[in-house]
């Protein structure tokens, strides 16, 4: 990742001094942050809020989250969807409460989060030590303090410990004051940490250039949203106990419910996601396809003769490999274009994970693949993304939720839809993808459960 960032780098630098800036984005870049501007533009950490407004003004608060929310689907590498619940009584922009959501920032207080208002540099600091630890990223050693500069009393307390980080990795600098006006002292300079001092949107975006340079985080593999925090729909869901042979319920309800715990003015419900009466007709599923081998005979496969699942990190990712697989990309057109993506597997399955989307690569639907992802080490010991065992499809199109004993969805809790009649990318019941996967053993989460479906999960222990 850092070769690819190094060579984006030297693209970036090459495009800043031919170009006077990327279309659409800020105005009246100064001339020194021109490369790092591209730069950040260039990895997606411009939000489309920022077109056409001046460089040189202080971002605001609601601004930097829609930066810090970029910065975490580029550490990432996938897409967090927006919320549609609203925290605050003076802000109901999507960037700002998902960024709530995921625990990235917090309000002033009774409902109040002061959007327009520009974000400190102390708070900035806050905020993007919020996301290095959502992208579970280690905390590097302090190696500069505060104290060290003259005004380094004036940070508060709360800010201390992620200022400090964020200064000993370079991601954010002192700032070189002159020392006085007196004439007698013309030239002399002190370095002051400025922590209640504002950042300018050019240098937002170049600190989260730098952050981006200077942390690696594992990429997220789309359903790792469940337990991540991203999509927290239906926050108020009653709690219900889980058979045992069915996946653990994910961890987002949970954050939710702690969100809304620390807002002092409870916010109002929302509403619970209504489908449509072809959407819940649809969740009545007929006989599944029938899925080869037992249970028994993978895990002995995967784990050896008496094995059993991954506890350790470290011994998880030795057992790991890349595969690249063909297959279908839908263009804006409406064309089918051969394309590649790569999953990580357990080595164990990678023949059998490559010959399944070779066939759905043949299969007469063409079926459209823009979002897959594999292994993810999970902190649910049952996760068989944890062993590198399952695989997730078209995430946002081929929704997970929980359904009631007539089939009828209660609640959606990662994705949007399933509406395989009319989205290409929603996964069809008994089409190529499911017959493709079935036939080499892989149970689908469309028709595996009683209680939930998950249209985007295939697992080879059918968990």
């Amino acid at each position: 990742m850092k070769h690819f960032r190094a060579l984006c780098a030297l693209l970036t630098a090459a495009m800043a001094a031919s170009f006077a800036g990327p279309a659409g984005a800020l105005t009246g870049v100064s001339s020194w942050a021109e490369p790092d501007v591209v730069a950040a533009t260039s990895a997606g950490l411009t939000p489309d809020t920022f077109a056409a407004l001046s460089a040189k003004s202080s971002v605001s608060r609601a601004e930097f989250c829609a930066v810090a929310l970029k910065l975490y689907e580029a550490e990432r590498e996938t897409q967090v969807p927006r919320t549609d619940q609203v925290y605050f009584d003076d802000c109901d922009d999507p960037d700002v409460n998902t960024a709530y959501e995921m625990d990235l920032i917090s309000g002033r207080g009774s409902g109040v989060f002061a959007p327009e208002e520009s974000v400190s540099r102390q708070d900035l600091c806050v905020i993007l030590d919020s996301v290095r630890e959502k992208c579970e990223v280690e905390k590097p050693e302090t190696t500069v303090s505060a104290d060290s500069f003259p005004d380094g009393g004036e940070l508060r307390d709360y800010a201390v410990d992620a200022t400090e980080t964020m200064l000993s990795t370079g991601i954010i600098k002192g700032v070189e004051t002159s020392l006085s006006n007196d004439p007698e002292q013309a030239g002399e300079t002190v370095t002051l940490l400025e922590p209640q001092g504002t950042a300018t949107r050019e240098q937002a975006l170049i600190m989260a250039s730098r952050f981006l340079d200077t942390f690696d985080a594992e990429p997220l593999t789309p359903s790792d949203l469940m337990e991540d925090g991203a999509l927290l729909a239906g926050a108020d869901d009653p709690e219900t106990e889980q058979p045992a042979d069915e996946p653990d319920a994910d961890e987002a309800t949970d954050r939710a419910e702690e969100a809304e715990a620390e807002e002092p003015e409870e916010p109002e419900e929302a509403e619970e996601p209504e489908p449509d009466d072809d959407e819940t007709l649809n969740l009545t599923m007929g006989e599944p396809v029938p899925v080869a081998g037992t249970v028994e005979e993978k895990m002995e496969e995967v784990f050896g003769a008496g094995g059993g699942y991954y506890t350790d990190q470290a011994d998880a990712e030795s057992h790991m490999v890349d595969v690249t697989v063909q297959v279908w990309s839908l263009l804006s057109s409406g064309q089918k274009t051969p394309a590649f993506k790569t999953i990580t597997v357990n080595e164990a399955i990678a023949d059998e994970v490559q010959a399944v989307f070779q066939e759905i690569f043949e299969g007469d639907e063409k079926f459209p693949i823009k979002d897959v992802g594999g292994y993810a080490w999970r902190s649910s010991e049952k996760s068989e993304h944890r062993q590198g065992t399952a695989i997730d499809i078209n995430y946002m199109e081929n929704m997970e939720c929980t359904i009631d004993a007539d089939g009828n969805v209660v609640r959606i809790t990662t994705g949007t839809h399933w509406t395989p009649e009319t989205d290409p990318y929603s996964i069809p019941a008994g089409g190529d993808v499911v017959r493709a996967f079935a036939a080499h053993g892989f149970a689908w989460g469309g028709d595996a459960w009683s209680s939930k479906r998950d249209y985007m999960h295939f697992s080879y222990f059918g968990t």
